[in-house]
């Protein structure tokens, strides 16, 4: 505790506080251990979700080719479908004996 009459230093030290040498790194060394374990299970993680989705845009783009392609067929066969109840249609009433739709 500091007197009441006495006063502050006028000087401040130019020395800087000595550094004293670690004698054992072992917390240091096993810090670095745990965090290089870390790390190896988080790129073992992020493989796995790389082989996931790249599995998964393989299933993704042959569901996209097969949608294409049922398109086109329904696109092709609508109209076939179309011309041919054109035709059928006025024979069948025709057989039937009933006037034609107008």
């Amino acid at each position: 505790m500091a007197q009441a009459g006495s006063t502050p230093p006028t000087e401040i030290p130019e020395a800087t506080p000595p550094r004293y040498p670690m004698t054992d790194y072992s917390f240091t060394l096993q810090a670095i251990m745990e965090l290089q374990r870390s790390v190896g299970g988080l790129v073992e993680a992020v493989n796995a979700l790389k082989s996931r989705t790249e599995k998964q845009a393989e299933i993704l783009d042959k569901i996209s080719h097969r949608i294409y392609a049922a398109s086109v067929v329904i696109a092709i066969a609508l109209p076939i479908i179309a011309f041919l109840a054109n035709l059928i249609v006025p024979a069948l009433l025709s057989a039937l004996h009933l006037p034609p739709p107008k």
